[in-house]
């Protein structure tokens, strides 16, 4: 076995290095100001010793006058003031664009997470898409703007160094530079490590992240359950977690910094010595020996520069790379060519349907037609693939080719717009954004004037209870409308998916919330009052679908049973039995009400 300890970080990939440098060249124009700005800065920082030296030699000799002293300290005034006006504009055309290359990323990165598929969502972490939205994104930023300028800068100011040094005494210059290459050295041998401990911080990052979002998001239920100090245990473990990746990423950027400090240090304890001694021997003025000292910093700037910007490139590369691993990832589901806008009739034929990457097979060989402006039941067990049957129909999931169709056309075969633009979708998990009332009901079509949203509300049967609130519809409903009852989130969200004028509205168990009289009176307006809309019920109780043109029971995946309510009945059936064991319940509760439980 090899004595070589092998790297088992992930190594730095040279395309996710030159995308990075792609985009920051977008922005060439702002690059090319930026970097005439700091032109101007360095050419001037150049002049400065050369004043000192002049002055110096000047003292020296005993040739200098107040008039001399005068004018050297005007001129350095001068320099200052111009170095000040050139590096505010290199700092407006570099930072800006990285901030401007930062915003297109991250509209850019949004886009494409709104592209990819539900099937995605299920298998990803929310951590760790809130950390490339935000760690990664701002690494990259901060790779386009700082590391970039910093690299320009110290190639600028080591080469301009060393000439002027050169100038002075080349001999000089060899023996006080034998250190500084032993810096780039140095920064070639840890550039790698820094990368693969940084890899590891962003995903001890994304951990955290997941681990705070999750615990937020389900606060009242650890409330509830009053398992605040399990929470907490679990938070301080992720979060050591964090903590310790990046004391390791500290480890290798606080040893090497001050190691090329160190060898800096020695560059000036050679100059110290060496030129001291030619002071001496008369070789170089005093004057010379200041400015070459001034020069010698400068060039020491430089090479602990390398350190930083490596250090801001590697971690950039790898937020990159992050990033590019999702921004790479094709969406499973894709537009079809037909583009006419369909009829809502709805065929399925032999649909069976697996999850990706797993091995259940959630539907198995349904098969059902509905016509336009009709109703549709869909009862089941929990777990029987109702809500999957119609995230098919929807195309969040995709069907296999040749099973679900919409107006006689293959839903593979027409673009996704036209397919989700038939729906008006109230899933089971009702969720409220953070806004008013109005805001919510208008979410899908914010151009509805408030008259129609107070419309909607009706239909919905909640408009009665938004006016009783103390600020009506403009009542903010808070985090995932908890301010509001189940009942009345779902009512909301009705009426927000009629907003959207659907052809297709399906309610996934959307009344299980309301009592059976509101139930009643929403399912009639929406027949009286919009006329042509095919509806999907999917729904535990019966009292729901029972006046569907078509109803459809699910077991286990698969059709069991299709047909009318009457029908169903008389097949005395799974339909049945579960119609008989609600008729039950709901007598017991009427007992119960009465006082004869």
């Amino acid at each position: 076995m090899s004595k070589e300890k092998k790297r088992t970080g992930p190594k730095l990939d040279k395309s996710s290095l030159k995308n990075l440098y792609g985009r920051i060249f977008k922005h060439k124009k702002a690059l090319l100001g930026g970097i005439i700005a700091l032109v101007g800065v360095d050419g001037l920082q150049l002049l400065v010793p050369q004043i000192f030296r002049k002055l110096i030699d000047s003292l020296a000799q005993g040739t200098a006058d107040s008039s001399l002293v005068w004018k050297m300290g005007f001129s350095i005034v001068g320099i200052a003031l111009g170095m000040a006006f050139f590096r505010f504009f290199w700092r407006i055309f570099i930072v800006g664009a990285s901030h401007r290359l930062e915003r297109d990323l991250r509209a850019e990165f949004y886009s494409h997470l709104q592209k990819l598929p539900a099937q995605y969502y299920d298998k990803t972490k929310v951590g760790d898409i809130m950390a490339h939205a935000t760690n990664d994104i701002n690494a990259v930023r901060m790779a386009a703007g700082m590391a970039t300028i910093a690299s320009f800068d110290a190639i600028f100011m080591s080469i301009a160094s060393i000439i002027m040094l050169m100038l002075i005494d080349w001999k000089l210059t060899l023996i006080t530079m034998i250190p500084l290459p032993f810096i780039t050295l140095l920064v070639l041998k840890f550039g790698g490590m820094l990368h693969d401990r940084f890899s590891a911080v962003q995903k001890a990052f994304s951990g955290l992240t997941e681990k705070i979002q999750e615990s937020l998001s389900g606060i009242r239920v650890i409330k509830a359950y009053g398992d605040e100090e399990s929470e907490k245990k679990l938070l301080a473990e992720k979060a050591s977690e964090c903590v310790h990746e990046n004391i390791r990423l500290t480890r290798i950027w606080g040893f090497m910094q001050p190691f090329v400090m160190g060898l800096a240090m020695m560059s000036s304890s050679i100059l110290l010595m060496v030129g001291g001694r030619a002071v001496i021997g008369g070789s170089i003025s005093l004057g010379q020996y200041v400015a070459f000292s001034s020069y010698l910093a400068m060039l020491t700037w430089p090479m602990m520069a390398i350190g930083w910007v490596v250090n801001l490139l590697q971690r950039g590369a790898a937020s990159m790379g992050r990033l590019d691993s999702i921004m790479n990832t094709i969406p499973a589901i894709v537009d079809g060519p037909v583009q006419g806008q369909p009829l809502p009739s709805i065929e399925v034929r032999n649909l069976s349907y697996t999850y990706p990457d797993t091995d259940v097979e959630v539907l198995k060989d349904i098969s059902f037609s509905i016509p336009a402006s009709s109703t549709l039941g869909i009862v089941g067990r929990t777990g029987s693939g109702k809500t999957t049957l119609v995230e098919l129909l929807m195309r969040l999931y995709d069907p296999p080719a040749g099973t679900v169709f919409i107006d006689g056309v293959d839903v593979r075969e027409r673009t996704m717009s036209k397919v989700r633009g038939l729906f008006g979708y109230v899933p089971q998990e009702t969720f409220l954004f953070a806004l008013s009332i109005a805001d919510n009901i208008s979410f899908g079509n914010q151009s509805i004037p408030i008259e129609t949203v107070k419309h909607l509300a009706e239909l919905a049967e909640i408009g009665t209870e938004i006016e009783n609130f103390n600020e009506g519809y403009e009542t903010m409903v808070g985090e995932r409308g908890v301010t509001l009852s189940g009942g009345q989130k779902q009512r909301i969200a009705i009426a927000r998916a009629l907003a959207v004028a659907p052809s297709i509205l399906i309610l996934d168990d959307s009344l299980s919330a309301i009592d059976t009289e509101t139930e009643s009176a929403i399912l009639s307006k929406l027949k009286k009052e919009i006329s042509g809309l095919t509806n999907i019920l999917i729904a535990h109780r019966i009292s729901t679908v029972q006046h569907a043109d078509l109803i459809i029971v699910l077991d286990d995946g698969k059709l069991v049973e299709q047909g009318t309510h009457l029908d169903l009945l008389e097949k005395d059936g799974f339909y049945t039995e579960l119609y008989r064991m609600q008729q039950l319940e709901e007598e017991v509760e009427k007992q119960c009400e009465g006082g004869d439980c």
